[in-house]
């Protein structure tokens, strides 16, 4: 390290530090990628979401440390007392494209893992539309049969049907007629398939 120090001066030495410093966030950022595109095919919602959130703080303290990294390099840019040669400020905007890179990187994978996230509710909320649908349309078909049930359990001796003969039959074939009509109507609908 000696003759760099010589040879470079502390400036080089200085670029180096920074350069082996925003160079070592790119394999953490191709690190989180590989997760998140491992995470696109899981379907276990749960440890999805759990997961998902655990690569957004990550990638939210990341944005955070490489910010003020960015702003402290610009500063160094656009300082004529800190760069004296124009090699060095070559040097020094490498870097700060490097993590420009980075920042662009971060935001990308954010907005990867917003979408998996929307992507999936989106999918669950479907689902759940679907099961509350088919509740509908059975809770739909039965409501008019309880309510016939209802009627007729009721302890009352005055209901002239009671004394007819077949009076127990029609209310069932009617209440099998109805829950059947009201079926094929849902299903021609296209409310079941």
């Amino acid at each position: 390290m000696g003759t760099v120090t010589k040879r470079w001066g502390p400036f080089y030495v200085f670029y180096l530090i920074l350069d082996k410093t925003v160079d070592d966030f790119f394999p953490i950022l191709y690190d989180l990628e590989d997760r998140i595109n491992v995470l696109d095919e899981q379907r276990n919602m749960e440890t999805l979401f759990e997961q998902l959130f655990q690569i957004r703080r990550q990638l939210l303290y990341l944005r955070h440390t490489i910010h003020p990294m960015q702003e402290i390099v610009m500063e160094i840019l656009d300082s004529e007392h800190l760069i004296r040669h124009k090699t060095d400020r070559a040097y020094i905007k490498d870097i700060y494209d490097h993590l420009l890179k980075i920042s662009e990187m971060i935001e990308s994978t954010r907005e990867i893992t917003a979408d998996i996230r929307e992507n999936h509710l989106s999918i669950n909320t479907h689902r759940t539309n679907r099961i509350i649908q088919v509740l509908t349309v059975i809770t739909t078909i039965f409501m008019p049969l309880t309510l016939i049930t209802g009627i007729y359990g009721m302890n009352f001796s005055n209901m002239p049907e009671l004394k007819w003969k077949y009076g127990y039959f029609a209310v069932l074939i009617f209440m099998a007629l109805l829950g059947t009509g009201l079926y094929q109507w849902f299903k021609r609908n296209g409310w079941l398939k």
